[in-house]
């Protein structure tokens, strides 16, 4: 009976593996579909780095907290 068990857990784990030892692609995709996935890709980049954007204004959240003189003031303890 364990042989049997053991034959039959072999055998599904020799099915499963059965796909991925299939060679090719998975998808087979047209140079067109390449194409299209390559210039979406390419606007996606551009996108997200910014491309030619002007660099972002700095940003200083403690503007209206500091007193203004004090960057031009060194105070001595």
């Amino acid at each position: 009976m364990r042989t049997l068990t053991i034959a039959i857990i072999l055998g599904i784990f020799a099915m499963l593996a059965r796909p991925a030892l299939a060679e090719g692609p998975l998808t087979a995709r047209t140079d067109a579909q390449k194409d299209e996935d390559a210039r979406i890709d390419k606007a996606y980049r551009e996108a997200t780095r910014g491309g030619n954007a002007a660099p972002a204004a700095k940003n200083d959240p403690w503007a209206t907290v500091r007193p203004a003189d004090a960057d031009s003031k060194k105070t001595k303890h």
